[in-house]
């Protein structure tokens, strides 16, 4: 693949590591070494850091609680349950598709670091990552990963499938020509349009004519995390969409004309805490206001995680809708010129969502 260098405007100075990569600001590099520090005298080491090629500038210690996200991060046994899932055969030919917004991403970079640190990748270059030039260094929409001796790959996809947008205007994440509804209707297999591992890691227009492109074939090994994202732009008809698929699908394997399809898990939507209480931290109503994120909310309260329940309980198997995130509010990014009470400090929460999924994948493992 070429190698990428980005030139930030804000003074950010990048270099090359691997394909592309990218050194973390001043600012980051004073939290590093502050978290070092801290490891030193706590025994809080994190779990990863940028040094692995699927981590993000925009989130990689920064926050306003970092030591606090790194010890949430090593407490949640993330990083046990990731490896246990690596080292058993729940993964092995087996590929995983993660479709969500940019929530999901962080997950994504989580169970990938998170295995890079383990050293269960193929190599420091078995990946892809269709950045966005101009944006954060590094910061990307898509991605794969080949993970060693045979244990499968890792996709993050938002648009896998035609079933998800999110009403991205500046740059959009890769549009392939799959279409599984279609598919699921003509009774005919699923496929991912998607980067080859000799690809730029730069986002690239698909094209089926395009060598920088492959169609990867999805069988019944296979698995798809899909959370329907917090736009709310787009949230309620990607949640239409997916329950159509999900019940075409249920319809035709009810009828064994199954030709092989993945199976579908349904993620718990992101937790927030916005300046908005009596909707569980849901909403922001002033993001130019407070400069700080709620610690706590009652997630009983969050819309977002009410309807995730009422949607698709019963009709999906869940993930993650055990986890009691209405206390760590603090561990957002918080601060910067808008307040991010999405998002979060990195390594930290992402982690508990990556080890539910990995969670979910050894129980496939067994039942298998």
């Amino acid at each position: 693949s070429l190698l990428v260098a980005y030139v930030f405007l804000s003074g950010i100075s990048l270099a090359l590591r691997g394909r592309n990569r990218n050194l973390e600001s001043e600012e980051n590099l004073s939290n590093l070494s502050n978290l070092r520090n801290l490891a030193s005298k706590e025994n809080v080491r994190p779990t990863y850091d940028m040094s692995c090629p699927l981590a993000m500038i925009e989130y990689i210690h920064v926050g306003q609680k970092i030591p606090e996200a790194a010890r949430y991060s090593v407490q949640s046994g993330a990083q046990s349950v990731i490896t246990e899932a690596l080292e058993s055969d729940a993964l092995t030919d087996r590929k995983i598709i993660m479709i969500g917004d940019s929530n999901m991403r962080q997950v994504f970079s989580s169970l990938s670091c998170i295995a890079h640190t383990a050293g269960f990748w193929k190599d420091d270059n078995a990946y892809t990552a269709g950045t966005v030039p101009g944006y954060y260094p590094g910061m990307y929409y898509d991605a794969r990963l080949n993970l060693k001796g045979g244990l499968g790959e890792v996709f993050y996809s938002p648009t896998a499938g035609n079933i998800q947008n999110y009403g991205w205007t500046r740059d959009t994440p890769l549009q392939g020509n799959e279409d599984w509804l279609q598919n699921c209707r003509d009774r005919k297999p699923f496929y991912l349009d998607t980067y080859t591992y000799d690809a730029p890691n730069v986002g690239q227009t698909y094209s089926e004519n395009d060598d920088r492109f492959e169609k990867v074939l999805l069988g019944g090994k296979d698995v798809v995390f899909i959370n329907a994202g917090l736009h709310l732009n787009a949230r309620d008809q990607n949640m239409v969409h997916l329950l159509e698929l999900v019940d075409c699908m249920k319809a035709f394997k009810h009828d064994g004309e199954d030709p092989g399809w993945p199976q579908i898990f349904y993620v718990r939507s992101n937790q927030q805490h916005f300046n908005n209480a009596d909707e569980g931290g849901a909403f922001p109503i002033n993001r130019n206001g407070p400069t700080t994120c709620l610690e706590s909310v009652d997630i009983e309260k969050n819309s977002f995680f009410r309807q995730d329940k009422a949607t698709f309980q019963g009709k999906l198997p869940m993930v993650g809708f055990d986890l009691d995130l209405g206390g760590v509010g603090k561990l957002h990014i918080g601060m910067g010129g808008r307040l991010d009470c999405s998002h979060w400090a990195m390594p930290g929460v992402p982690d508990a969502y990556a080890r539910e999924i990995a969670a979910a994948i050894l129980t496939i493992g067994l039942e298998d």
